[in-house]
């Protein structure tokens, strides 16, 4: 999958490069955003930056995760990362994942964000189906999916392990079909 550049009103969404060392920094470092990043096997770190890019930058080649940073379209300011991933073309379907910033937090970014990659994923990549998936004790997760069009479909019982690798969490299942309105 070749990446590509969206621009959106106020956002620009592009793909990741070596050059957004130091934005990868602040969101790895960045408590929220870490609180809510999949666990690590025991003994395992998670990558630093450069590492994490380089494996950004090559999902696209892979045509199963399209990662986007999000940036403000007139200052070029890093607001956040949107992603289509687990793209499955059998299917016609994927996952949106994102965070944000923390000084972009509150401002609706990630509810555009997913929108605009939303549009992207249903006309460029031919997809039918895109589901949000989020921990059930994250409400702002919640909020962004819903005010993206994403319908409440459930809660996946003890889905995800839980941080420090004891126990599990339940998530939300949150889905949006190409022929759902979008908001």
């Amino acid at each position: 999958m070749e990446p590509v550049e969206i621009a959106a009103g106020k956002y620009q969404l592009r793909p990741w490069t070596e050059r957004d060392v130091d934005a990868a920094r602040v969101a790895l470092t960045d408590p929220e955003i870490m609180r809510w990043r999949a666990p690590r096997p025991p003994g395992e770190q998670h990558p630093g930056p450069e590492e994490w890019l380089t494996r950004r930058i090559g999902f696209w080649a892979e045509g199963i995760h399209a990662c986007f940073i999000v940036m403000d379209a007139v200052s070029g300011e890093v607001l956040g990362d949107v992603s289509v991933q687990h793209i499955d073309r059998t299917c016609h379907t994927a996952e949106i994942g994102y965070w944000v910033m923390p000084k972009a937090r509150g401002a609706g970014v990630a509810t555009e964000a997913a929108k605009i990659a939303s549009r992207w994923a249903f006309g460029a990549l031919g997809l039918h189906r895109l589901t949000l998936v989020h921990a059930v004790g994250n409400p702002g997760s919640c909020r962004v999916a819903q005010r993206a069009g994403f319908a409440l479909e459930g809660v996946m019982r003890e889905a995800s392990p839980n941080r420090d690798g004891i126990g599990y969490h339940d998530e939300h299942l949150h889905a949006l079909i190409v022929t759902d309105p979008v908001p």
